[in-house]
């Protein structure tokens, strides 16, 4: 199965797990509960880090189930890199769709920005200050994929979505409209805190010079939604790969899907 027919289909299934969990538990099937911000499969208990982590700011303490249900993402993310960003997350798998047809009917962004994380950064440090501040989770009230999981949720379950669901909107008009994914690439503190946990030998997508296969077609640039460019050094300089190829391979005619 080629990889981004995979990608697709993870993508896709992810999506299906959220509408089917409250679908089961209406039914009184508990194997799978939960969201984004924590998820239950049988007894194991998965956390998305960020919610983790400010739970232990406002609460200072934290048992073992949180420690373990926070290190497993954080774990697979220091292997696979942001590896969920480019694969399960539904605010990705939505963003992508709307850059797909921003594409086929022409529209042109009002701004171009190179990719950076700092903004993201930015971003993450003031929700974890406020968080302390304020004694809540306020990333949370920001933090898309979270959101999603959660409305689907109340949708299925009860037939109803929360206010929460305008940022979504807000999300797709501004990257339809003014800069090409600019949630993912400059704000989400979901990304830009998983965006930390890598090290040397967490799995990236690269421009390996020593196999000299590299035409600079720039067919990867042009295929990569966070205009990434291998060649010039930016893998290695930005936390901002989505592994949408989930491989470390040489770049040459083969662009990034």
């Amino acid at each position: 199965m080629k990889i981004r027919l995979l990608r697709r289909v993870t993508q896709l299934s992810t999506i299906a797990m959220f509408i089917a969990i409250p679908m089961l538990n209406k039914r009184g099937i508990d194997a799978l509960m939960g969201s984004l911000y924590s998820l239950a499969i049988g007894p194991i208990w998965i956390t998305d880090p960020l919610s983790g982590l400010q739970v232990i700011l406002t609460t200072l303490s934290a048992d073992s189930t949180l420690i373990v249900s926070i290190a497993i993402p954080l774990v697979f993310t220091l292997v696979f890199g942001r590896v969920f960003c480019g694969w399960m997350c539904p605010q990705n798998a939505l963003s992508e769709l709307f850059d797909f047809l921003s594409r086929k009917i022409g529209v042109e962004r009002t701004f171009r920005l190179p990719p950076t994380p700092m903004p993201r950064y930015a971003v993450l440090a003031v929700m974890l200050a406020l968080t302390v501040i304020l004694g809540f989770p306020v990333a949370n009230l920001i933090s898309a994929p979270g959101i999603i999981s959660v409305q689907m949720s109340g949708y299925f379950m009860e037939g109803a979505v929360g206010v929460e669901l305008v940022l979504i909107g807000v999300i797709v008009i501004f990257e339809f409209f003014v800069i090409r994914r600019g949630w993912c690439n400059y704000i989400c503190p979901v990304g830009g805190f998983l965006g930390i946990f890598r090290i040397g030998k967490t799995m990236s997508v690269a421009y390996r010079k020593e196999t000299d296969q590299c035409i600079k077609c720039g067919e990867c640039v042009k295929a990569c939604q966070l205009s990434l460019n291998p060649m010039g050094g930016t893998m290695d300089v930005y936390d901002e790969q989505f592994l949408c190829t989930l491989v470390h391979y040489p770049i040459g005619k083969a662009a990034l899907q």
